[in-house]
């Protein structure tokens, strides 16, 4: 049996409503049934046990869908062996069909369809105009004159077939009637399920975006600190090495490496004030874009990178992003070949319009002894995702001696 929904006040009304209804209706119907048999002149006992049987379960039908089948069982009783009517029984077996639909249903439908057969037997045999089957059929009239006695009794045979045909027809209703229900009440059964599972979908939904976002957010950081940690490090070396070069040459050094320590600061305070939800993942701040990517290779000359930058950008409006990762691009490649490659000459191309994208291409000469320089490898991988994300595409190999980089971004991204 399926489970009942929670009702609200509205229901339960309607719900209490019906069952008064529908237990009027069947005392009633026993009440007329009896005294439509004793004039018709059927033995006091029959009426009594039939009566006594149906008004039982006329009460017990306020217990139906609790007790469906224990009513049922009543309600069968009285029309299945005495003279009174099936009222109780067809509202039993209403409930039962709103109930079940297995094996249990048919062999009840078939006890109430017995029970139909027998109480309108019953009523075939009685005088015609005392009969439910033939109570709106025309017969003599009593025309007004002194002797009403004169008037006959309508006296005719009720086909023995009319009872099966109707107790069919009463039988078939009520199970239509409640297959409907059962079809309704499914419906919004299914329909409260698909609900409940699209909310639950979306915050699913929300909980992998954040997931997802505080991953993009913690590589943006591991990015953002490798970068600058390599960048201050190389440049501190260099500083070391040519530390003899005079007083200007470690001014300028030191500077760089100043401002290279600011711009990762900076770059920080933004990837936190996201996590926060105090800025916008998209928007980077202060040199992080396409036109940081000149000072990112001009500090790479000044840490003794041989740098060539090649920029070729139509006048317009870069996308955020775009404009962010091209940055990230360069300066990871850039990273990359002062790490493993110190000393190889870097070309940095950067060509784009609003019809065709942006596209990076980082290339160096791959260096004849391998330098192996702490780091974790993810730098370029991190990259690769996020512009996959903004779907854009991302390639990093070696190629004819040398360490290739391209990417491909949207303009409007």
């Amino acid at each position: 049996m399926s489970a009942r929904p929670v009702a609200g006040p509205n229901a339960t009304l309607r719900r209490r409503a019906a069952t008064t209804g529908v237990v009027a209706l069947s005392l009633f119907c026993t009440l007329m049934t009896a005294g439509l048999s004793g004039i018709s002149g059927t033995p006091g006992w029959n009426i009594a046990f039939g009566c006594v049987l149906n008004l039982v379960a006329g009460v017990g039908l306020v217990w139906r869908h609790r007790s469906p089948w224990a009513v049922l069982a009543v309600a069968v009783v009285g029309p299945l062996f005495f003279s009174t009517d099936a009222t109780a029984a067809l509202v039993a077996l209403y409930a039962v069909a709103c109930a079940f639909r297995d094996r249990r249903l048919l062999i009840a439908s078939l006890a109430v369809y017995a029970a139909c057969v027998v109480s309108l037997t019953y009523d075939a045999f009685r005088r015609r105009d005392y009969s439910v089957l033939t109570m709106g059929v025309d017969g003599p009239r009593y025309d007004g004159g002194p002797d009403t006695s004169a008037v006959p009794i309508p006296e005719w045979d009720v086909p023995v077939w009319v009872p099966f045909l109707v107790a069919a027809a009463l039988v078939g209703a009520v199970l239509s009637l409640a297959l409907l229900r059962r079809a309704q009440s499914d419906l919004v059964s299914v329909s409260s399920t698909l609900d409940r599972t699209t909310k639950e979908s979306v915050v699913i939904r929300e909980e992998m975006i954040l997931a997802a976002e505080r991953a993009r957010i913690a590589r943006d950081m591991h990015d953002t600190l490798a970068a600058t940690l390599s960048r201050i490090s190389l440049t501190a070396g260099g500083l070391q090495v040519s530390s003899a070069d005079g007083p200007e040459r470690v001014a300028n050094t030191a500077s760089l490496i100043q401002k290279t320590a600011h711009d990762g600061l900076d770059e920080l305070k933004r990837i936190i004030g996201v996590l926060r939800g105090e800025g916008d993942p998209g928007r980077p701040t202060g040199s992080q874009n396409l036109d940081g990517v000149a000072d990112l290779v001009g500090s790479a000359r000044n840490a003794g990178v041989r740098a060539v930058l090649v920029v070729d950008v139509a006048p317009g409006r870069v996308g955020h992003l775009c404009s962010h990762v091209t940055y990230r691009v360069v300066r990871e490649s850039l990273t990359n070949a002062q790490r493993h490659a110190h000393g190889t000459p870097v070309s940095v191309v950067v060509r784009g319009d609003p019809a065709t994208g942006v596209r990076v291409e980082v290339r160096n000469p791959m260096a004849r002894t391998l330098v192996h320089v702490g780091g974790t490898g993810t730098g370029l991988q991190g990259v690769a995702e996020e512009i996959r994300q903004v779907g854009g595409t991302f390639d990093a190999r070696e190629w004819a001696g040398e360490f290739v980089v391209t990417a491909w971004l949207p303009w409007h991204s």
